[in-house]
């Protein structure tokens, strides 16, 4: 591919990384996730445009570079870590967790800087090319190896999270359309992919010696930038990431975890319980509320919120969100027999009675019935 070709996309890449990072920091009210990705598209765009708008041979010309240069690749995952603990968990200690992540980093440069010059390096890439051939040493192939595995650990660290996040909203919210973060999981994906891709490149070029240095690295860069381009498009169709909006995060979320914390109850507690909670449902149906959260419900039931999540658990077998969406589905399928809404949409009629999604609607829906609102009202009217 022509030189200019790849400068240009370059350019695309770490253009839009730095936009990025100024539209986070243009927001209203930030959060600290907000100045962790933030940092991150700053640092991918620097990163890139470094490379692509630096004189000839300016790496050549300081050789330092190259190693630093290879060194950063430490921190992505320790980055997308992070943010993500940031964004699901109000409570993340940044300023005590972040060092343990850094360690990779600090190590491998301290080697670099004390047992493998930077000079080393050219010395190296030069062996490919006809080159007095070098041999790297043990610790240097060490530090190569844990680069190319670090993104798939923390890749893999970040999916349990998310995971962990998903039970929790669950059981604590009736809308988890918005707070699934399943955009997250899709930027995740990619990561890796482009990791992967990374890894390849430079395992063909210095193990299999195929390629130029020229192609080794512009590939590099270009599937960054790719990565940046993602970033933006996911970004930018995930309004809560750059536009201040009420919170729809986990901050929402009830702070103590664990599995009814303090929750000691007795069966004639447990039977009254119900008996409140299943009233209250039927008479004031507060499921109509698209927003309903676990810790309203417990208010206005008069139930401590771990008691109210330990009755729905245990009792109902279902988390919060499959309770109340189920309330929400008989609901739905009462006013379809109900001649004052034959004249609503099908559509119309699942936000009166609660949903905020058409998506969560129809899969909950059939989840239940084991067919689409359309198919269930043809059952109802042959």
């Amino acid at each position: 591919m022509d030189q200019i070709i790849i400068d240009k996309i370059l350019l695309i890449g770490s253009t839009l990384a730095l936009f990025l990072g100024v539209l986070l920091l243009r927001k209203r009210s930030k959060a600290m996730h907000d100045y962790i990705i933030g940092s991150w598209l700053f640092f991918l765009g620097i990163y890139v445009s470094v490379y692509a708008f630096s004189p000839a041979a300016f790496f050549i010309s300081n050789p330092w570079m190259i190693n630093f240069y290879i060194s950063l690749l430490f921190l992505h995952g320790p980055f997308l870590f992070t943010y993500i603990n940031t964004l699901t968990n109000p409570e993340y200690k940044f300023a005590k967790n972040i060092t343990w992540h850094l360690i990779p980093f600090i190590l491998l440069n301290t080697y670099l800087i004390l047992f493998f010059p930077a000079e080393n390096i050219l010395k190296n890439a030069c062996s490919l090319h006809g080159g007095s051939q070098i041999d790297l040493p043990l610790p240097y192939f060490i530090f190569l190896i844990l680069i190319a595995l670090s993104v798939p650990f923390y890749i893999f660290w970040s999916v349990r999270i998310l995971q962990k996040h998903k039970k929790i909203i669950s059981d604590n919210f009736s809308d988890i359309e918005k707070r699934t973060l399943s955009w997250l999981k899709n930027l995740i994906s990619i990561l890796g992919i482009v990791w992967v891709f990374m890894v390849s490149i430079i395992y063909i070029h210095h193990v299999l010696l195929l390629f130029s240095d020229s192609f080794c690295i512009n590939g590099l860069f270009m599937t960054l930038s790719a990565f940046i381009i993602m970033i933006g498009y996911f970004g930018l169709n995930q309004p809560v990431i750059f536009i201040s909006q009420n919170k729809a995060s986990s901050a929402d979320i009830v702070k103590d975890n664990k599995p009814y914390s303090g929750s000691s109850l007795k069966d004639d507690d447990i039977q009254q319980y119900l008996t409140v909670l299943e009233d209250y449902m039927k008479t004031e149906k507060p499921y109509l509320n698209n927003q309903l959260t676990l810790h309203q419900l417990a208010a206005n039931v008069n139930i401590p919120a771990h008691n109210l999540s330990r009755i729905i658990n245990e009792h109902h077998k279902q988390n919060f969100f499959d309770f109340i969406n189920q309330y929400r589905v008989n609901e739905f399928i009462l006013r379809l027999s109900d001649s004052e809404f034959k004249d609503f949409s099908l559509l119309a009629i699942a936000y009166d009675c609660g949903f905020n999604s058409k998506t969560t609607f129809n899969r909950y829906f059939k989840k239940i019935t084991n067919s689409t609102p359309s198919e269930y009202k043809k059952k109802l009217n042959p």
